[in-house]
């Protein structure tokens, strides 16, 4: 016989069927007529999450199980929606932007279990056509594969037609190389700046550019030689619609970016140098002295540092110099590539950046591996 597990009334049942398979049971109207749906799994616990999207679903009037009439629009509204709160606010503000401008206007009106790998494929031909990089395009397409993987979870769709659809061919990034003379010539363009210990953190200890802001003096240790990544600083929307925007801490971009990094003696000047330079400009202002929970790299009235100034003033600085331009991202880049030519192993540099696994990094930070065949064959004679 099978089993039922009591749920509250409205709720559907969660049946231990006589296949083992476990089932998922409710009710849902259409057309005035109450009909039965079910979700199964292999797993009781999977089974109750099954039948709790279904319930989801249904209550927000988007599920009406084979032949549903919800069109892509109404889905994306729904998975932004269950997004808000589980992603990272940049990620859910990424894909809001993406489903606003593209995805919705182009594809929203169809259904989505009558959405095909053709569809998709013309949506992003028609991008290209239009002008967007392969990069970008490319984006579209995963955020759409990202959608229509949580439709299926929920049991809207079978299939993935994103997932079925041509990539678009993304040319891999031409990658600007970095010599020891590079690094001096873009310490020497921000030497006594403001700009000068952020971008000497970046470039010599490999942080992103929001774990720099995020640092506080007591994430600092300059007795120590070390300092330790705990979060990120972003700028955010305070609510949806609003221009408002407030400075908010945020996890680092994934678990293994929380580590500690240690200080070589050149960094480490040049931040004890900054720390004196922060306690004078708190003393003309006539602010509080610092404290260990204080940002370390704060603007000219003390404040947190806006990202996007940040990044201008820098490349300010590299132009005034007569340097070539560079992004900030570049400044992570020439910290991994320098360890990468130096030969540190790929473990180590991956654990330094906070990398989610060494496969990052040995994709992006692998040397040209020609002069190292070359030694190992020798080697053999």
């Amino acid at each position: 016989m099978s089993e039922r597990r009591r749920r509250p009334a409205g709720q559907g049942a969660v049946i231990h069927r006589r296949d083992g398979r476990w089932e998922g049971r409710y009710s849902v109207e259409i057309d005035g007529r109450r009909v039965q749906r079910s979700v199964y799994a292999a797993k009781e616990k999977e089974a109750v999450a099954k039948l709790v999207a279904a319930l989801g679903k249904r209550d927000a009037g988007l599920v009406e199980g084979k032949g549903s009439r919800v069109t892509l629009a109404d889905w994306l509204d729904a998975w932004l929606a269950d997004c808000q709160g589980r992603v990272r606010p940049t990620t859910y503000r990424r894909y809001a932007d993406i489903t606003r401008l593209h995805l919705s206007p182009a594809l929203g009106s169809h259904q989505v279990a009558a959405l095909t790998p053709q569809h998709v494929n013309g949506f992003l031909t028609a991008k290209l056509a239009a002008g967007l990089a392969p990069r970008s395009v490319a984006h579209l397409r995963a955020v759409l594969r990202t959608a229509l993987t949580a439709a299926m979870a929920a049991d809207l769709v079978t299939r993935n037609v994103a997932q079925l659809a041509r990539p678009p061919k993304v040319p891999a990034p031409e990658r600007k190389d970095w010599t020891a003379a590079d690094v001096e010539a873009v310490l020497a363009a921000v030497a006594g700046t403001d700009e000068e210990a952020p971008v000497a953190v970046s470039l010599l200890a490999g942080l992103r550019q929001g774990e720099v802001l995020g640092l506080r003096w007591a994430d600092i240790d300059l007795g120590g030689h070390s300092l330790q990544v705990r979060q990120a600083l972003q700028r955010q929307t305070v609510e949806p619609g609003s221009r408002r925007r407030e400075f908010v801490a945020v996890e680092p971009k994934s678990r293994t970016s929380r580590r500690r990094v240690p200080l070589n003696v050149r960094l480490g000047t040049i931040l004890a140098a900054h720390q004196a330079r922060e306690a004078a400009k708190r003393s003309a202002l006539g602010v509080e002295p610092l404290e260990a929970g204080d940002y370390a790299f704060t603007a000219p009235d003390c404040r947190p540092i806006e990202g996007t100034a940040l990044t201008k003033r820098f490349e300010k600085r590299l132009g005034d110099a007569g340097l070539p331009a560079r992004t900030w991202h570049d400044l992570r880049h020439g910290f991994a590539s320098r360890l990468a030519d130096a030969g540190v192993d790929l473990l180590v540099i991956s654990r330094l950046l906070g990398h989610s696994g060494v496969g990052i990094t040995a994709t992006t930070y692998t040397r040209d591996p020609r002069a190292q065949m070359a030694a190992a064959v020798a080697r053999l004679a």
